[in-house]
């Protein structure tokens, strides 16, 4: 006897890798700091994983699995030296363009915003600017432990503590 045929429907996998999408973009936007940088190692680690799902053990770990091949393309992506070469019309942006490349797509806003960050830290006792000025540089935990000779639990609670001052101090 003959089972009948299910209707085609997506499988699991297909179905947690979509809605996994935004979750990897803002991971590959924190190690980016680029919009198109991070949509493309999306598409990459979204293309990884569907050549690569027959190696997943369970789709109970893929979004752990989703971010270690995310992560291991993003150190791979700066491993190459691999720059974006963007094309530019002198007329277009202007002669101070050249000097501030990344500043032409952010608004001054966001100009303003990283700024003030970057002041906060290093108004930051340097116990807790140091590991945060690393991390935001894309150091992981256990570098900034290896090169701060502390352990990784020190570094994350650390980290988590100047968080905590900034917020203060945006909030003051």
């Amino acid at each position: 006897m003959r089972v009948p045929a299910r209707p085609a429907t997506k499988d699991s996998f297909t179905v947690q890798l979509l809605g996994l999408q935004q979750q990897l973009f803002y991971y590959a936007l924190q190690l980016t700091a680029d919009r198109d940088d991070a949509l493309d190692l999306v598409q990459e680690t979204s293309y990884k994983a569907l050549k690569n799902r027959k190696n997943l053990q369970s789709t109970g770990h893929l979004r752990a699995w989703l971010y270690t091949i995310l992560r291991n393309t993003y150190i791979n992506y700066l491993r190459s030296g691999y720059h974006r070469q963007m094309s530019r019309d002198p007329d277009e942006t202007g002669p101070l363009a050249d000097q501030f490349p990344d500043d032409r797509y952010r608004s001054p806003d966001e100009i303003l915003m990283d700024k003030e960050l970057h002041h906060i830290i290093t108004m930051l006792p340097g116990v807790y600017g140091r590991p945060i000025d690393m991390f935001l540089t894309g150091y992981s935990y256990s570098e900034i432990a290896d090169e701060m000779k502390i352990p990784i639990g020190t570094v994350k609670s650390r980290i988590h503590l100047g968080k905590r001052k900034i917020r203060e101090v945006y909030e003051a």
